[in-house]
């Protein structure tokens, strides 16, 4: 490799991770307010908010580390041509093809950087989370009730009632659960109750003692009202739903091809979607960067900026479609790439022509 060369992979390096560096700092800014109001709201511990941070890493470099590079060598060549050092390498007779060749090699490296992430770092990082999540609401179960107010389960279909808490036990007292159905609304109560959760497949359950249970029809035509007294009953609560951590978000790479379901057929798609957009938006930077003597400074950013959300924005709404339409087999997002592809091609043949 030329020493000319080997200048414009190194400063394209460093303004690409000082790019990363910025929208990290942001990504996390606003990732640490999500995860401080769930934590405020009593769904995840204060302990836990760190290492959730950092699980969140790989998701974070998914969504910023394309916008980064195509940021980096923007910058990097920029610069280099208002210093005229482009006209220089030009008139020494460095190929144009020879000038691509570090930018090719940068985003061959952070192309598969990102592919080793969103294969197999993100996956561990998701099942990671989910389990934690998972724990922290199980945990949170006591902590979740609140003596003196009605606390709502299962989308609003469940009201539990306690009038006293024991935070060391998990003992309740004067208790009151409504099960919201259509047809069939039921009623308990009970003078103490306790939490517990089945440690084989953990599931969570609320244990009412010399209680009384009332069940009434709300259409005419049913049975009329049905009152029983217990000495115990077990009331399953309710398993917490953590959107976003199928289980196809936790399989490496490898394992979601050849895909058997939509939701596979999707995460397969977004997977590669990061690094193939990091490959061509790079390329597509050094086609917008080099600019005429007279062009204005600030157009070419504009218009990389412009592409940039029109390709991103397009990818995310090819995936809510295939996941509206349950699509699990088809080209996909490939469409969207072979486009950007075209653009690039077009623009490159047309910077070497002017070269």
């Amino acid at each position: 490799m030329l020493i000319l060369q080997k200048y414009l992979f190194r400063e394209g390096l460093l303004a690409s991770l000082a790019s990363l560096v910025v929208f990290m700092v942001i990504i996390l800014a606003l990732f640490f307010a999500e995860v401080m109001g769930d934590a405020a709201q009593g769904r995840l511990p204060a302990s836990s908010i760190l290492l959730l941070l950092l699980l969140r890493l790989p998701e974070a470099l998914q969504m910023v580390a394309p916008l980064a590079l195509m940021t980096g060598v923007l910058l990097t060549w920029g610069r280099l041509g208002e210093q005229s050092e482009l006209a220089v390498m030009r008139g020494g007779g460095l190929a144009f093809s020879r000038a691509l060749l570090p930018v090719s090699g940068l985003a061959l490296c952070w192309a598969a950087g990102l592919l080793a992430v969103s294969g197999w770092l993100a996956p561990y990082a998701s099942e990671r989370t989910g389990l934690m999540l998972e724990d922290a609401a199980r945990q949170a179960l006591l902590s979740g009730l609140q003596p003196g107010r009605f606390n709502k389960m299962d989308q609003g279909r469940l009201t539990v009632y306690v009038g006293q808490v024991d935070r060391a036990d998990g003992s309740l007292g004067d208790i009151l659960v409504q099960f919201d159905d259509e047809r069939y609304p039921e009623l308990l109560t009970a003078s103490r109750g306790r939490l517990w959760i089945d440690q084989e497949d953990g599931t969570r359950y609320l244990s009412l003692f010399d209680g009384q249970q009332v069940q009434h029809a709300s259409e005419r035509g049913d049975s009329g009202m049905r009152e029983i007294r217990f000495e115990r009953n077990d009331v399953r609560l309710p398993q917490p739903v953590l959107d976003g951590f199928g289980e196809e978000t936790a399989k490496p790479l490898p394992a979601l091809w050849p895909t058997s379901t939509a939701a596979e057929f999707r995460e397969l798609h977004w997977r590669l979607a990061s690094p193939i957009a990091a490959l061509m938006l790079a390329l597509l930077a050094v086609a917008l960067a080099v600019r005429l003597p007279r062009q204005g400074r600030f157009g070419s950013l504009v218009l990389a900026l412009l592409i940039y959300l029109v390709y991103s924005n397009a990818i995310h709404a090819g995936l809510l479609w295939m996941e509206q339409r349950n699509v699990h087999s088809g080209l996909g997002l490939w469409p969207l790439h072979w486009v950007l592809v075209l653009i690039m091609a077009v623009m490159l043949i047309r910077q070497w022509r002017r070269w």
